[in-house]
């Protein structure tokens, strides 16, 4: 039997199952498979599959991921999957464009770009990601939030509401902020250097009395070394000029609303090239350097 570039776990009540997809760059270590192993089987997508077939198969509450997390904290910036095929996993998401280009927002089907200068625009179906986590948002509940302080704030407010934290969940915040802080990184050119080297010239701003949505993804600690554990926030406003990933907020009230994802499914095709780089490290601390900066940086841009 053919081996997939894709591969789908769920939660269900199933008998746990292990399975080690084969990789064209070497087999992956064991330590590395080690979170894999606890995640059970839920069906297999290959990469090969057709744009109809694919859109048929995903189901409504998948969560897609292209790549793993260590690939894109070694430099592995070179786009793998055309975002007319990513659109077709969910209309809800983040993740970054092909050679690092700012911060890929994924909101009612549409993609957008949130570019280092500053500026958002409507990405075009043949541009590629290297990393991507998107769904179909189907919210399951929605709920008043009262003023928070900090993004720091907001996330401990939430963490009651939301499904347990081995569960994967999307999140949807819509307000008018008092107060938003955003990043988005520069364009990179080959040799590409690690990302906790890039983000230290990120561009960074401040953006206040401004309505749109945050666009969030909860992942349960155990995906550590694969996905991003805890929140992961992107921004765009409401008249789409503005946005990119978020360090800091503040609002009066928001309304929440949240999708639980039970299976989780894996596009792997050519993204672990990485020039023979070890994906078996514990970057745990590069990773909180580029995705658990919190509070409001100073500014190289503000209104």
């Amino acid at each position: 039997m053919p081996q997939p570039d894709a591969i789908a776990w769920g939660t269900g009540k199933r008998r746990a199952t292990t399975f080690v997809p084969s990789n064209p760059y070497g087999q992956l270590p064991v330590s590395f498979c080690r979170n894999v192993i606890l995640i059970l089987l839920m069906g297999v997508c290959t990469a090969g599959m057709s744009s109809r077939v694919l859109a048929q198969a995903t189901p409504s509450d998948q969560i897609s991921q292209v790549s793993v997390i260590n690939a894109l904290l070694l430099g592995q910036y070179q786009g793998t999957l055309p975002l007319k095929k990513l659109l077709l996993l969910g209309d809800f998401g983040l993740g970054t464009l092909d050679h690092l280009d700012g911060e890929l927002i994924i909101l009612d089907g549409v993609a957008w770009q949130a570019r280092a200068d500053g500026t958002v625009r409507r990405c075009e179906p043949e541009m590629t990601t290297p990393f991507a986590v998107i769904t179909p948002f189907d919210g399951e509940e929605t709920f008043d939030c009262p003023a928070v302080t900090s993004l720091e704030h907001l996330e401990s407010m939430l963490d009651p509401r939301l499904p347990s934290r081995d569960a994967f969940v999307a999140v949807r915040v819509d307000a008018t902020f008092d107060l938003i802080s955003l990043r988005a990184v520069p364009r990179q050119e080959p040799p590409y250097r690690p990302l906790a080297e890039v983000v230290k010239n990120q561009a960074q701003w401040e953006r206040k009395k401004i309505t749109g949505t945050l666009i969030g993804i909860r992942s349960p600690a155990w995906v550590t070394g694969i996905g991003i554990p805890g929140f992961h926030w992107h921004f765009l406003s409401q008249d789409r000029l503005s946005g990119g990933h978020v360090f800091n907020c503040r609002f009066e009230s928001a309304s929440v609303t949240f999708d639980r994802c039970r299976t989780w499914m894996i596009q792997l095709g050519d993204s672990l090239e990485t020039q023979g780089k070890n994906l078996n490290q514990d970057l745990s601390k590069e990773l909180d350097q580029v995705e658990r900066q919190r509070g409001t940086p100073s500014p190289t841009q503000s209104d």
